[in-house]
């Protein structure tokens, strides 16, 4: 028997909330340690220190020190890996990435009381810069050993107690506008990958996956991503008798993601005549946003050789837009088609990201050397969706309040100068896991999402070294840094068939690990 189904149409009534996920506000509220070599070579710890156009994004203060206005650009080019192991299956990934990290430009202003030689507010500051702040382009192939847990046992998990008559429309017609089921247990139901289960009794209880429980397949997973967030920063910052600096910036920034992964099935020992026997899920999902946020900050000298900074950043309000497309390819003895959503599955919705906290202190020997720290505290489990046409997504930022931890981030750097001109520098910084470790993405049960996969995030770890050369109007500095991303890869949510009619099939997570070493060049002209 073959069946194919085209392209299924979605009606616009289907509610927004099944379209987006809390990974999706995780990943709208990321910010890397990017920027200026000066500032990655100290693994970005300058918020009680400022005098570099990367330091304003974490303190506005820091913009005050600057005594000559400056124009600096940095770019990056490195190598990025992707290692996984997955059911005792290990795999690489190898790419090399190109960017523009930041530019940035600062207009110092001293005022009439410098010039005088009075005390007061000495200068003030303006500054424009762009900052690539988040950087998302990553590209993983997660291979699995030999297992017999699937992505059908979640199918049928997941459809509960629907029946096939709610799944499927007469005379199986090209358009599917039933909206009480979601797409993914209709497309297993179209291709034959479910079937339903009856009790001793006969009665229906559930569904089941097609396989007999004793087949043998190798998953795999396939995942390009792309994008990042881009900040567009307009600041200001007075010097107080240099010995006390304020500042504040508005920020504004642009958000794009897109995505394409496959999920894999390749069943090594299902019996009958089909020669390529397999499954593939193919997902496709972009994602813009427009946001702004504000900052505030500032940097204390009680003595010569000690700066202590604090600042703030407001949440970033982000308006969203949304469009995810899937797609379902089967093989089997019974079935051979595809059966797939539409490209048109569009949303829009509203995103406040977390509240960031920045506290700083840094030693300075006279104009030989410096030691900086700084913590970084974000709010994660106050980041919310708004309310959007009267709905108010309280599920949705419950789960964001029980699946993600307050997140820090420690950072410690220092500097030595060698001669008048050539400094060496080097920084450690680790940032806290951002998820529980119950954390799961949790779909409705009537989504159009088809995407059940999820990573979760367990630690990242940042070393740095780098030197500098500087001229009275210019300079030049390069910085080599090296990021470990650590956690873990859940084709599905394993709760879902932990609590189904065959719980011992819940699919195990694959353990990933992103590295990506980088150099980054800076140039800068005083004036």
């Amino acid at each position: 028997m073959k069946r194919i189904i085209i392209a299924l149409t979605v009606l616009s009534s289907v509610s927004f909330i099944s379209a987006q996920t809390i990974f999706e506000a995780s990943r709208s509220s990321q910010s890397d340690i990017r920027g200026s070599a000066r500032y990655m070579g100290v693994a970005g710890a300058f918020g009680a220190l400022g005098g570099d156009v990367s330091a304003i994004k974490d303190n506005p203060a820091g913009l005050g020190v600057f005594r000559k206005s400056e124009l600096t650009v940095s770019f990056a080019a490195g190598v990025q890996d992707v290692d996984s192991k997955w059911y005792d299956q290990e795999t690489n990934e190898h790419t090399y990435k190109a960017k523009l990290n930041n530019f940035g430009l600062v207009f110092a202003s001293k005022t009439w009381r410098a010039e005088s030689g009075y005390s007061g507010l000495l200068s003030s500051n303006f500054s424009f810069n762009y900052n690539k702040i988040a950087d998302f382009n990553r590209t993983a192939n997660i291979l699995g050993g030999q297992t017999n847990k699937s992505m059908t046992d979640y199918f049928a998990a997941f459809t509960g107690m629907k029946t096939e008559s709610q799944l499927l429309n007469a005379n199986y017609e090209p358009y599917y506008n039933n909206t009480g089921v979601s797409w993914m247990s209709a497309m297993a139901c179209y291709g034959g990958l479910i079937r339903e289960h009856n009790n001793s009794s006969g009665d229906f209880d559930g569904w089941q996956s097609f396989l007999s429980g004793v087949d043998v397949l190798s998953p795999a997973y396939y995942i390009e991503e792309r994008g990042g967030i881009d900040e567009y920063s307009f600041g200001w910052s007075g010097n107080f008798s240099n010995r006390f600096y304020v500042g504040a910036t508005f920020n504004w920034k642009n958000l794009d993601y897109s995505m394409y992964s496959s999920y894999n099935e390749k069943y090594v020992n299902l019996p009958g005549s089909v020669t390529d026997r397999n499954i593939q899920l193919d997902n496709w999902l972009n994602t813009t946003g427009k946001g702004f946020d504000v900052g505030f900050g500032v940097i204390a000298v009680p003595l010569d050789f000690l700066r202590l900074g604090l600042s703030v950043k407001t949440p970033t309000f982000y308006k969203m837009s949304q469009n995810n497309f899937g797609k379902l390819y089967f093989t089997s003895d019974l079935y051979n088609g595809n059966t797939g959503t539409p490209e048109d599955n569009y949303l829009n919705y509203k995103l406040q990201t977390p509240l960031q906290f920045n506290i700083s202190a840094a030693f300075i020997s006279g104009k030989k050397g410096l030691l900086s720290a700084e913590y970084v505290y974000r709010d994660y489990k106050n980041m919310k969706f708004v309310s959007v046409d009267g709905y108010n997504f309280i599920d949705e930022n419950t789960y964001m309040k029980n699946m993600f931890k307050n997140s820090r981030t420690i950072k410690v750097g220092a500097e030595y100068r060698l001669t008048d001109n050539f400094s060496v520098r080097g920084g450690y910084a680790n940032t806290s896991s951002l998820t529980e470790n119950n954390a799961q993405k949790i779909l409705s049960s009537t989504t159009i999402r088809t995407d059940p996969e999820y990573f979760t995030h367990d630690y990242t770890n940042y070393f740095s070294l780098g030197f500098g050369y500087r001229e009275s109007d210019w300079y030049a500095d390069v910085t080599y840094s090296n990021v470990q991303n650590k956690g873990s890869y859940f084709s599905y949510n394993p709760n879902v068939v932990e609590s189904s009619l065959f719980p011992s099939y819940k699919a195990d997570p694959a353990d990933v690990t992103t590295k990506e070493q980088n150099l980054t060049f800076t140039f800068g002209f005083k004036f």
